[in-house]
């Protein structure tokens, strides 16, 4: 009986003796490519462990005991303390020490110690990360005492919960280890050999950074990332990342050290062109020999061996699992409708998903809410809340059934969908519950909301639901002001005190806030879409109908001030006059801040540097450029239209002009109050789950706080084993390729990726999109991609993808505003009306077309942007969530 074996005789043939990454190994050294020297342990010296120590009963009894996700980590730690302290049985110690002598001359080598499950890495199941892989180990002990570690990781809660899903009895348990020379590297990485995000089989997808590949794994430094055709090894797109550290091989102490990058390296390509064309061509081999697609980790030795200085080193291999499983009917299959749902049980991934061709779907109005990409804890609270409180609403609304009201078990019958890490709402939902409602069609419901609608949705009426939604109508218009400010006021309470306490409690107290915060935003989240759709819309519909039949007014001066986002400016414009200080502002308005619709971002709550910079630059700006003395010059302007509406109509139709006016500067202005509850909401999410974090890290389970936004509300809910770290890892990773994608802002079915190249826009090129705030003004771009606006300056025209409440603060010392979604009641909108700011929204280019430093003429009644003149070159380079946003053509020459 052997208990070792050469990587060069492991294969296919000895696979279940010694697990598919030794397999692995010996099949790349069969196809004769190069790889590290190393040696397997195999599953005989793990049972051999196992009976010298009589662990198989006990590891049985353990087993059959588990029920459930705590009940599987209470077995894990149960089970792998059954390997503690206990020594290899002479014979096997014998061999395998042996066999790690012999990988060095004269002194002991550092090594990597990895895991090598005999269920491990097939194309019907990917175990990869379920067990341990142990690097820069040292020394005879050291050896021995890590292929016991790996050992006992058979018995991860997530490496139990794996083989209890696939069906892998105790019995056919067995596992090999793989002991391999550490490279030291220069530079290193991963590759597949197929596009990860798209599945496309005709492109190499290759992952780089300095010293060894340990960073790429957990995500924490920078990479480059290569697009290479398969075919003609031609690169299709390149992305060279600012790569500041790197984890170096130390052998002096036999550990890694993460060490800082020169500045001047910092931006320079990891790999020489011809490199990539190596490794590119590798991956191609390594697919042909192994017949599938395959996921290769690889390094290139630095010069410390003047032997293999610059060589190009294989690692590991193994097949790709989840365009394979989607390929041959796995986890993710077609459904009848066409579908591909992604259930976050079968994939680890969960901010993409697939779509049936014929759905339409959009960013334009959750994006405003949720931008950029969002973590996957915060589209699980999404995904939880967002589904079920828009059918509320439009239940209680009378435009949907009771059948209608629950969120659908299936996947593909959901309207709140992630694509890319985006979230993104069906518009064939939206436009057939408009279709219902009397006085207005799903058209302009679509338009109202999305700021253009699909030519091919079947917007034709029907009028079953008119008397229910009449009904519901008629009390909403009565009661849902009240309801609204009352859900308010209560949510403005339970905010304060919630935040106060979440930094004291403890784990379970922490987890509890998480899901009382869930509850919350559910109810704000709900009535707020009720109000809007129910309240808001149907007068702002009103009123627009009212200026556009009579030619007389403004809708934007009409449609009411003094709103939820206006009080955040007039604080602000208090504190930088000394009338209360930054901490009552923060006290007030801390939910706000940079990304306040994404649970991981930081809010002034949490760091109010950003909001002392602009009260800051309040203080510099006159008294008569105050809120007040705004809304006073608004005020007369509201006064005039409206003697010259009631004197455009007839005598008989002023009283109903004049209420109709009342009832809109009472009731649009809602819109704030409602969403101020839902980020509220969310903030106590944030405040919750940052509390979570520290404790994982405290107990060792997470490295930071923040990889807590990695994992979702329900393994949070369900608790965190300690083998969390290879998921955070490989999240991460994921989350940055989703960012480094553009997607269009509409699309059916399965929305395209676009290129990254700018819109070439010159002098006299003009930007359309949709006026919603009237004026004309000419002044300098600031192309602005996240709230923190470190570098805005006075009176510039600010160009955004997007805005939420936080960006009021800023808007207020801008001249005019330039914003690539959004519609006639988004954020950007009632805002800018009530800054009396000319304001452009859905111009789908503006923040690629414009570049800071460009002089442009905003007309917000025409609803365009003439560039007047270009800079010279853009200012600030793309960061990855300006990369990922969403563009398509619509410069007109």
């Amino acid at each position: 009986m052997s208990f070792t074996l050469s990587l060069t005789h492991c294969g296919r043939d000895v696979a279940d003796r010694v697990g598919g990454k030794a397999m692995g190994l010996g099949e790349l050294l069969r196809l004769d490519l190069p790889v590290p020297g190393g040696f397997a342990v195999t599953t005989e010296a793990y049972h051999r462990f196992v009976d010298a120590n009589d662990l198989q009963g006990p590891l049985r009894d353990l087993l059959a005991a588990a029920e459930g996700e705590r009940d599987t980590r209470e077995v894990s730690r149960r089970a792998t303390s059954l390997f503690e302290d206990l020594p290899m049985p002479e014979d096997v110690a014998q061999e395998v020490l042996a066999s790690y002598d012999a990988l060095g001359a004269d002194e002991p080598v550092t090594v990597a110690v990895r895991s090598s499950a005999t269920a491990e890495d097939t194309a019907d199941a990917s175990y990869a990360g379920q067990q341990e892989t142990y690097l820069w180990i040292r020394g005879r002990d050291e050896v021995a005492r890590h292929v016991v570690r790996c050992w006992a990781s058979l018995f991860t809660p997530q490496a139990i919960a794996y083989r209890a899903h696939f069906g892998v009895p105790l019995e056919d348990l067995g596992m090999g280890v793989v002991v391999q020379r550490m490279v030291p590297a220069r530079c290193a990485g991963v590759l597949m050999t197929l596009e990860p995000v798209t599945g496309d089989q005709g492109q190499i997808y290759l992952e780089a950074t300095y010293g060894v590949g340990e960073g790429v794994v957990r995500g924490d430094v920078g990479t480059d990332r290569h697009w290479i055709d398969k075919e003609t090894l031609d690169a299709r797109r390149t992305a060279i990342g600012r790569k500041e550290h790197a984890h170096r091989f130390d052998d002096g102490s036999a550990s890694g050290r993460l060490v800082e990058v020169p500045e001047d390296e910092q931006e320079l390509p990891a790999l020489q062109e011809r490199e990539v064309r190596e490794l590119a061509d590798l991956g191609r081999r390594i697919e042909a020999g192994f017949g599938a697609p395959m996921d290769v980790e690889w390094a290139v030795a630095d010069d410390s061996d003047p032997v293999a200085a610059g060589t190009v080193l294989v690692l590991q291999a193994r097949p790709e699992t989840v365009w394979s499983q989607r390929e041959r009917g796995g986890p993710a299959t077609s459904s009848d409708t066409g579908d591909e749902p992604i259930s976050p049980e079968d994939d680890w991934d969960p901010l993409h998903s697939r779509s049936a061709p014929s759905l339409h779907w959009s960013v334009d109005n959750l994006g405003e809410a949720a931008p950029g990409v969002l973590t996957p804890l915060c589209w699980s609270l999404w995904r939880t809340v967002g589904e079920r409180a828009c059918r509320e609403a439009f239940y209680r609304l009378g435009a949907l059934r009771a059948d209608e009201r629950a969120e659908p078990d299936d996947p593909s019958e959901r309207i709140l969908r992630i694509f890319h890490g985006r979230l993104a709402l069906q518009v064939d939902f939206v436009a057939g519950t408009g279709n219902r409602m009397p006085g207005t069609s799903g058209d302009e419901v679509v338009r109202g909301i999305f700021g253009q609608a699909p030519a091919d949705i079947d917007y034709t009426k029907t009028r079953a639901r008119y008397p229910a939604i009449a009904a519901r109508l008629a009390v909403l218009s009565v009661t849902g002001p009240h309801q609204v400010h009352r859900l308010a006021d209560e949510t403005d309470a339970w905010w304060r005190a919630s935040t106060r306490r979440a930094g004291s409690l403890g784990l379970q107290g922490a987890t509890d806030l998480l899901s009382e915060a869930s509850d919350r935003f559910f109810a704000t989240l709900s009535l707020h879409t009720l109000g809007l759709m129910g309240v808001v819309q149907p007068v702002y519909d009103a009123l627009t109908r009212l200026v556009d039949s009579t030619g007389v007014g403004d809708v934007a001066v009409l449609s009411g001030s003094g709103g939820a986002e206006m009080a955040v400016v007039g604080d602000m414009w208090r504190a930088s006059r000394g009338e209360i200080d930054v901490d009552e502002v923060v006290a007030r308005h801390g939910f706000h801040g940079p990304l306040e619709g994404e649970l991981s971002g930081r809010v002034w709550r949490e760091d109010d540097a950003p909001l002392r910079r602009l009260v800051d630059e309040y203080a510099r700006r006159d008294d008569d450029a105050s809120p007040a003395a705004r809304e006073q010059v608004r005020r007369r302007q509201a006064e005039a239209m409206t003697r010259e509406l009631q004197a455009a109509v007839p005598a008989h139709r002023r009283l109903a002009v004049r209420a109709l006016l009342a009832l809109a500067a009472r009731r649009i202005p809602l819109r704030g109050v409602g969403k101020r509850a839902y980020l509220q909401s969310i903030d106590v999410a944030r405040a919750a789950a940052r509390r979570i974090g520290q404790h994982l890290v405290h107990a060792g389970v997470l490295a930071e706080v923040d990889d807590v936004f990695l994992l979702t509300a329900e393994e949070l809910a369900a608790g965190v084993g300690e083998d969390i770290a290879d998921l955070v890892a490989r999240r991460r990773r994921r989350r940055a390729q989703h960012q480094a994608l553009r997607i269009p802002n509409h699309w059916a079915g399965q929305p395209d990726l676009l290129d990254d190249a700018g819109e070439d826009a010159a002098v006299g090129d003009v930007i359309t999109g949709v006026g919603v705030s009237n004026g004309v003004v000419e002044g300098v771009a600031r192309v602005v991609t996240s709230p923190d606006f470190a570098d805005v300056l006075p009176d510039e025209i600010l160009v955004a993808p997007t805005t939420d409440p936080s960006w009021s603060s800023i808007m207020f010392v801008s001249a005019g505003l330039v914003v690539d979604i959004g519609g006639a009641l988004s954020h950007a909108a009632v805002v800018a009306r009530e800054l009396g700011l000319p304001c452009v929204v859905s111009t789908r280019t503006g923040t690629r077309a414009l570049r800071t430093g460009d002089r442009v003429r905003v007309d917000g009644g025409a609803g365009t942007v003439t560039i007047l003149e270009r800079a010279s070159a853009p200012e600030d380079p793309p960061t990855p969530e300006k990369a990922a946003r969403p563009t398509d053509r619509r410069v007109q020459r």
